[in-house]
């Protein structure tokens, strides 16, 4: 090393510079470009999804595309066939059960703590997701809805102070998307869900965290009864 460079440890302590963002790569592209199209049922349960198909329509290569293919697969939302062949999922009971017990396993608990570390007083990010939804819903523009109820879902419980738990709920967050809006397309369930958040953000505000904690349980519950009878009238 240079005897006039600071040392790597000096920089950061000397010059306030913010990390650099890295810049979006073809695979990023394409990964985004894939999950918004099976999110928003473009790409429906089912639809093989063939590498070279996929980079003719996106103007890219069969690397990025296949790198974005094997991203999408450990979101859950593409499986491979038995002749190695990639499909959008198709969601079916057990899938469902299993998603569910694993998010009851975890966010009531994550959204309790996050009620009892708050205290009372507004969750900012929540707020801002809850609110943003109300809108779509009563503008009728519900294709956007998932993202905010997204957002919504990890604004609560991202300030519980466990990483474990952010890191593993984040994980379900497009497979829990994707079948959501599978049941939304079927039956809109889209104003219950909205009371239902209410009243588990206004337990949170108000630092209620064993209520805050069974009402998500209950919300949890709910959305899974909901898409499992829709998946077993398709």
């Amino acid at each position: 090393m240079d005897a006039a460079s600071p040392a790597p440890s000096d920089v950061p302590a000397r010059v306030g510079l913010p990390p650099l963002r890295r810049p979006a790569s073809r695979t990023d592209r394409v990964r985004d470009a894939l999950r918004h199209a099976i999110l928003q049922g473009t790409l429906p349960p089912g639809r093989a999804l063939v590498e070279r198909e996929i980079a003719a329509m996106l103007g890219v290569s069969k690397t990025p595309v296949r790198e974005a293919l094997k991203q999408l697969h450990s979101t859950g939302l593409v499986v491979t066939n038995a002749y190695q062949g990639v499909s959008v999922r198709h969601p079916d009971q057990q899938l469902v059960h299993e998603l569910y017990t694993a998010r009851a396993s975890a966010e009531p608990c994550a959204v309790g703590m996050t009620a009892l570390r708050s205290g009372s007083g507004p969750n900012a990010g929540a707020r801002r997701a809850f609110e943003e939804a109300a809108a779509l819903i009563g503008a009728g523009e519900t294709d956007r809805l998932g993202a905010a109820n997204r957002r919504f879902h990890r604004e609560l419980y991202r300030e519980c102070g466990n990483t474990f738990f952010c890191d593993f709920l984040d994980q379900l967050q497009d497979l829990t998307a994707f079948v959501a809006g599978l049941g939304w397309r079927v039956r809109a369930t889209f104003e219950e869900e909205a009371a239902e958040h209410a009243a588990i953000l206004d337990a949170v505000e108000t630092g209620d965290a064993e209520l805050a904690e069974r009402l998500t349980l209950q919300h949890i519950r709910t959305a899974e009864r909901n898409v499992a009878r829709t998946l077993g009238t398709e």
